[in-house]
């Protein structure tokens, strides 16, 4: 009896630990909950039954035999929990469960039995947990109907179902004394293990290490040795000297403190050690892809050095998204990283972990925010994100398609953190890309530029000749000579327009009103546009203050209305409006508009839609305003018109 009370205690505290640590890391998953209710049940069964055979008295008894009937309906309801969907067998053994559980403990509370079969009920009444586990197994294993924990692994199932049946067979043991005392001790020490497997299935820990997990584990052992070697040094001082036994109480509490974080580290140190050769060989693995980084020159080499080290990481295909236009995060994964990422935790969308706390949560508000994140998966078609910042941004997200079971991945997550803490410096590497890329640019356009200075000059003087000569002619010798000078007019405006594409931007931006710059420029060039066009301004406020070059926003807004006057040409009722808000403004019209495939070439140089234009416009236009630190966004609709959107900088 003395061996079966030990045992109860450990299981008493065992699950009480258990139950109160998943319900705090845990507190709004369904299964999490109905487990720590369970263990809970399971503490004060343990509990009571020591006080009763330690102290006596009715009290403890009734209490051991009150959770022994409740541990009925509270284990077939987390069985229930573990199916996807309850079928009529679930919902039947739990409703009968609960109503006996009720009848029979109300009987306890007022002791109104005492016959043999009623204390026969009490002692069995959990065999209904045993009935359900029969009815799940045979669902999941037979049947093959999926349940809520089926995608962590067939195997680990399996070690679940194989640990409860092995609590039944030997805690049954406990209601038949005359088979002794050792067989429901040992049921005591593995329901304990049991329960703590338990919570690892059904709610697996974050992104941990193994090295956290070892050192852990360790500094509690030892931590729990030192605990017991005090009370054990200060027994016999309990029941003499209470100041001896208050300054014991005091060495061991110091002692927990003082201790703890050495042991921490000593064990993790311990834990690298024993994971070394692994740890070694990936610490290899990182070293090169981060020494391979350095060397990359362009996109398409970063490219393929991401899907060359995760095909060798994890067997998976990956994609690198870094466009701002493409990225797009929604609130919910922008919230998500952050958070993980302020609690010092590695901010990783895996699509198994997510599936699991859905399945699980009871509040609406989290089961929306998840439902949201494995949106966004599906989109991007990918099972694990891993996201790269730069200071407190997502600039990039890395795509991953490999579909793996938690416990899979449980045992080495420390390399996924490797490979997070990695992948911020593709960050840097982009931003030396981009560099890179500007640098070329910047060498084309200085070429181009000399280039053009020179061109320029050898086909105007001709040009120059050309009108002169044309000019000479008799008028009433033909229409030729006015089509020369037109057709000269039309190459010196090409030939302008080609010097201001190929030269870079030599002011400074300056403090200017908005409203005002676009109005002048309007009124300026209001005689070049056609009278039966519909021109309107509009501005909310009278003086915008935002820094540009001033003749910069006349160029770009003159260019965008020259091309807004050729979209509406064919047009009954054209109609062009300018309108100037908070920080930009935007040109509209109603004319012939542009299909996506030609919208995805406007900024291209010399592509133009246009039998007279030079396709040099809207190249201007982008060049210009990143020169100003802004953007620029068309949205155009085929046969319906075209609007575009300038953002500048506020002063």
């Amino acid at each position: 009896m003395n061996l079966l009370k030990q045992t109860a205690l450990v299981l008493g505290l065992v699950s009480l630990s258990i139950g109160s640590w998943t319900l705090y890391r845990n507190w709004r998953q369904k299964i999490a909950i109905f487990f720590s209710v369970l263990c809970f049940c399971v503490a004060i069964w343990a509990l009571s039954f020591v006080a009763y055979v330690t102290l006596g008295g009715r009290f403890s008894k009734d209490v051991h035999w009150f959770m022994n009937i409740w541990i009925s309906p509270i284990g077939v309801s987390l069985l229930a929990q573990i199916l996807s969907n309850e079928d009529v067998i679930s919902r039947l053994l739990s409703w009968v469960s609960f109503a006996g559980a009720v009848i029979l403990g109300t009987m306890i509370t007022f002791s109104m039995g005492s016959s043999p079969l009623f204390w026969a009920l009490v002692a069995f009444w959990p065999t209904f947990v045993v009935i359900q586990y029969f009815n799940v197994m045979i669902k999941h294993l037979i049947s093959g109907k999926a349940v809520s924990i089926d995608f962590i692994s067939s195997r680990k199932i399996k070690g679940f179902y194989l640990g409860l049946g092995a609590c039944f067979l030997f805690c049954s043991f406990d209601h038949i004394p005359f088979l002794g005392y050792f067989i429901p001790s040992i049921g005591n020490l593995i329901f304990a293990v049991f329960l703590g497997f338990a919570s690892q299935v059904i709610s697996p820990q974050k992104l941990l290490g193994m090295e956290a997990l070892i050192s852990r584990f360790f500094a509690t052992l030892i931590l729990s040795l030192v605990i017991t070697g005090f009370f054990a040094l200060m027994f016999q001082y309990v029941s003499t000297t209470f100041p001896l036994f208050f300054l014991n109480s005091f060495l061991i509490s110091f002692a927990v403190l003082v201790l703890w974080n050495p042991l921490i580290t000593f064990f993790r140190f311990l834990g690298r050690e024993i994971f070394r050769s692994e740890s070694e060989m990936r610490k290899q693995q990182i070293d090169q892809f981060r020494l391979a980084l350095l060397a990359v020159t362009d996109m398409e080499s970063l490219m393929e050095l991401i899907k060359k080290s995760f095909k060798l990481w994890m067997e998976a295909s990956t994609r690198l998204v870094f466009d701002q236009k493409t990225l797009q995060l929604p609130l919910a994964v922008d919230s998500f990283f952050q958070s993980h990422r302020s609690k010092h935790e590695t901010p990783i969308l895996h699509r198994d972990l997510i599936q699991l706390e859905k399945d699980q949560v009871i509040t609406a508000e989290r089961k929306q925010e998840l439902n949201l994140l494995i949106q966004f998966l599906d989109v991007h078609q990918s099972d694990i994100v891993f996201p790269v910042f730069q200071q407190t941004h997502v600039i990039a997200l890395v795509f991953v398609s490999a579909h793996t079971f938690v416990d899979e991945w449980s045992v080495s997550i420390g390399f996924y953190s490797k490979i997070f803490e990695s992948l911020q410096e593709v960050g840097p590497t982009l931003l030396r890309l981009t560099q890179i890329q500007e640098a070329k640019e910047k060498d084309r356009l200085i070429l181009m530029g000399e280039m053009a200075a020179g061109l320029a000059h050898e086909i105007r003087n001709p040009l120059s000749a050309i009108r002169g000569a044309a000019e000479l002619i008799d008028e009433n010798s033909g229409p030729w000579a006015k089509v020369i000078q037109e057709e000269v007019s039309r190459l010196n405006r090409l030939v302008s327009q080609f010097l201001d594409f190929a030269y870079s931007p030599k002011d400074f931006p300056e403090k200017a009103n908005l409203n005002h710059l676009v109005q002048t420029t309007l009124k300026a060039h209001r005689h070049s546009i056609p009278e039966m066009v519909d021109l309107q301004f509009y501005s909310k406020q009278e003086e915008i203050w935002v820094m540009i070059v001033p003749d910069h926003l006349q160029q770009i807004l003159i260019n965008l209305i020259q091309n807004a006057l050729k979209a509406v040409q064919t047009c009954s009722k054209p109609r062009i409006e300018v309108e100037v808000f908070e920080f930009g403004f935007k040109v509209k019209d109603n004319g012939v508009g542009m299909d996506a495939d030609t919208q995805s070439k406007i900024f291209h140089p010399f592509f133009t839609t246009f039998s007279d234009g030079s396709g040099l416009g809207l190249s201007i236009c982008q060049r210009l305003i990143k020169f100003n630190a802004g953007k620029i966004e068309v949205r155009s609709t085929l046969g319906v018109g075209t609007e575009v959107i300038v953002e500048v900088p506020r002063a």
